[in-house]
Formats: C-alpha cells, sequence, structure tokens
C-alpha cells in the first residue's frame, strides 16, 4: 500500500482529503484540484481556484511532512498537531495541486495529514449558495 488519497468530504465549496503513509514505500500524495477535489455534478469552468484552510497531521516518530504548491514547500510538519485559519486562508499558489510528502530519513515513517481545503472558483455555476439560499 504505501501512500494513499482519501477525501473524507466533499461539497460544492468545501473539501477534507487525508493522506497517509503507512511506511512500506514513501512517495507524495497528491490532491489534484481538477479531478479530487471535483463532484460527479460538478462541471470544471476555467481555472480552479482552492485554498488551505486547515491542516491536521500526526506523524511517527522522526517523521517529517510537507505540504507543496507549484514546487514551493508552504508548510513544514513534525509530531503531531493542527494549523487553522481563522479568518483567512492559505492562498499561494492556489490555483496548483496540493503534494503532501510523508518522509523519514529510514523510509519506513508513518503518519497522516488531514488537509481541508476551501474551493474558491473553477466548479461550476452552482458551487456558491447566496445569502437567499440560491445557488450560483
Amino acid at each position: 500500500m504505501a501512500t494513499t488519497v482519501t477525501n473524507l468530504k466533499l461539497t460544492q465549496v468545501q473539501g477534507v482529503t487525508a493522506i497517509t503513509e503507512n511506511g512500506s514505500t514513501q512517495a507524495a500524495g497528491t490532491i489534484d484540484i481538477s479531478s479530487k477535489l471535483k463532484k460527479s455534478t460538478e462541471t470544471i469552468s476555467g481555472d480552479q481556484v482552492v485554498n488551505i484552510s486547515s491542516l491536521y497531521w500526526s506523524l511517527g516518530n522522526g517523521v517529517t511532512a510537507t505540504v507543496t504548491r507549484n514546487s514551493v514547500v508552504l508548510h513544514t510538519l513534525h509530531m503531531s498537531g493542527k494549523l487553522e485559519f481563522y479568518g483567512f486562508s492559505e492562498n499561494r499558489h492556489n490555483t496548483h495541486d496540493i503534494v503532501v510528502g510523508i518522509t523519514d530519513s529510514g523510509g519506513t515513517g508513518t503518519g497522516t495529514v488531514i488537509v481541508q481545503t476551501a474551493k474558491i472558483s473553477g466548479y461550476g455555476s452552482y458551487q456558491h449558495q447566496g445569502a437567499d439560499g440560491a445557488l450560483g
């Protein structure tokens, strides 16, 4: 098994995705914003814009996780913890896929990183709901 990428929640405006590494064959897990965060009822339109709204992680002893977009490391994570953005979100390189690498020097590290995302635009005309409850 190695690295798995699993959606825990997927709505018109939010995605929650877990990247898990079991330590057998370490590889980066990619959240492809044009496919992994697209619901079957959504139509891709233009560029997808996705911000990171929270990160949660639990990593084995000596394990490091990196969150990267557009080949730029945005966050380096150790041990366990959470990073929640209140009133703002991580919007650097937000038109690029999210890549999570979970590694250690011995190649046997295990851990999970959960990425909560805010789908800003690019997923069709029914993505956001107005104050009156109407979609569009």
